[in-house]
């Protein structure tokens, strides 16, 4: 029997497997090269039209816009600290602009923290508690938070 064919298929298969594996490289490098020292700088701001939301996020974000002091004193623990650059809660609803980041009409977290906020500041408790309330539901504040409210 010839070992010819069979070296052929064998290298064949190499050469499959070589551009494969160039490929993946290509994929995990990307395909534009290199970044430039300001790719990661900052990423643009998502907003949202609360007319797309539904009405109890709306009131989420004109609850957070009417106590914006106290949620800057409340740690936000859905990671958007380090995702999206958030200090506190209050910047999950508004941007440095003004304008209503889209991030807290999608986070749970961020809605559960709101209502556990909103609730305890109806009821009368000052803020400070509502914020030790909630770093003992959730712990330590995350990295980005200091007891300033911001970084």
């Amino acid at each position: 029997m010839n070992a010819r064919p069979w070296a052929k298929v064998v290298a064949f298969e190499l050469a499959v497997l070589a551009l494969i594996g160039l490929g993946i490289v290509g994929l995990i490098r990307g395909a534009g090269g290199a970044d430039t020292p300001d790719a990661m700088a900052a990423a643009p701001v998502a907003t949202v039209d609360l007319s797309a939301v539904t009405e109890a996020i709306a009131a989420d974000y004109h609850y957070a816009a009417d106590h914006l002091t106290d949620f800057a004193q409340i740690p936000c623990y859905c990671g958007c600290d380090r995702s999206l650059g958030h200090r506190n809660l209050a910047d999950c609803y508004i941007t440095a602009t003004g304008a209503w980041d889209a991030h807290a009409s999608g986070c749970a977290v961020c809605g559960n923290e709101t209502a556990t906020a909103r609730e305890q500041l109806a009821a009368g408790v000052s803020i400070a508690d509502v914020r030790t309330s909630i770093i003992a539901q959730y712990g330590p504040p995350p990295s980005l938070f200091s007891s300033g409210g911001s970084s």
